[in-house]
């Protein structure tokens, strides 16, 4: 059932123009804002509508702004969820799961300001601002694309892995965690007879002043976009491997829910489908903002460090807040 009520805007990575969804029932383009998990707090939003090209939302464009509260794990209880996920990994419940946290900052910046910053700063993301009753107001800037479709062709991204110096070597844990996830799609392509599945080079991969390790794969079918959007999400870039054992560990380790962070969005239309990773976001509020980040933890992963990645990649969104 399509939404008749909410704003979305966005800018797909490499364009310069802004689009937005003119709601409209009987509208060729399906744009859909869905959860890490789908449950009745956060359920999947689906407009149906006409994308048009618009310019740079204004300040106070934004409806259904509330206030945030500033709560938050700390350091200490991350690295204490992390030395657990190490622990279940000595016993072999898992290979990989991914622990995220969230930090609430108070900012006078407006999500309309922010949100052409984003197109600004990161050209080749895909950027975007919604508002929706049923969840919030969001907005993030996504490198990480989960799905391409053009007719038979398919693409999707294996993107896992994160340094904060070019000049820094990988390490055989980040090479083993973005490994991982290569396997998990290919192995769930072929499973679903996926056919000229081609699997790419292992390339690094700079967003910001990050840089993380990535694999373009390939392949044909005549399956519907959703059909391939039901395999692969989550993949382990933000759940873990297996699957279902990383997400119950997830579901009774992070401190708060993830909500939308790290669940995906894009949009539908005639001649194709673009999905990305709901990654780099941030919840808006009236007073401030929430920011959310995750990392991979696998054999070998340090506490301590993995507390750093996260506080990087917290760091590199908040970067264009005004306090």
């Amino acid at each position: 059932m399509s939404e008749t009520s909410g704003q979305v805007w966005w800018r797909e990575p490499g364009q310069q123009c802004v689009q937005r969804l003119r709601l409209n029932p009987n509208g060729t383009a399906h744009f859909r804002y869905a959860p890490f998990q789908h449950s009745e707090s956060f359920p999947t939003i689906e407009w149906v509508g006409d994308v048009e090209e618009t310019k740079m939302p204004e300040a106070g464009s934004v409806q259904g702004l509330e206030s945030g509260m500033q709560q938050a794990p700390s350091q200490s209880i991350h690295e204490a969820g992390v030395g657990e996920a190490l622990k279940a990994i000595e016993a072999g419940a898992f290979e990989k799961v991914v622990l995220s946290r969230s930090e609430f900052w108070h900012s006078s910046s407006s999500p309309e300001e922010l949100f052409k910053m984003k197109c600004e700063a990161y050209p080749n993301a895909f950027v975007y601002l919604l508002s929706h009753p049923s969840c919030g107001v969001w907005l993030g800037a996504t490198p990480e694309l989960l799905l391409e479709a053009a007719g038979e062709r398919y693409t999707t991204v294996s993107l896992a892995g994160t340094k904060q110096s070019q000049r820094e070597d990988w390490t055989a844990k980040e090479r083993h965690e973005q490994q991982l996830v290569t396997d998990f799609i290919e192995e769930a392509l072929r499973a679903e007879n996926a056919s000229d599945l081609k699997v790419g080079p292992v390339n690094d991969y700079t967003y910001g002043k990050l840089c993380h390790l990535q694999t373009q794969i390939s392949f044909l079918s005549t399956k519907s976009p959703d059909d391939w959007l039901r395999v692969l999400h989550p993949t382990p870039a933000v759940g873990g491997y297996p699957r279902a054992e990383a997400l119950a560990f997830i579901q009774a380790q992070e401190a708060s829910p993830r909500g939308y962070y790290a669940g995906y969005l894009g949009i539908a239309e005639t001649d194709g489908a673009r999905f990305y990773v709901n990654l780099r976001c941030m919840q808006c509020y009236s007073n401030g903002y929430r920011l959310f980040a995750g990392g991979g933890i696998v054999a070998g992963s340090n506490p301590h460090k993995e507390w750093e990645e996260t506080q990087a990649k917290i760091e590199s969104i908040r970067a264009e807040l005004t306090v």
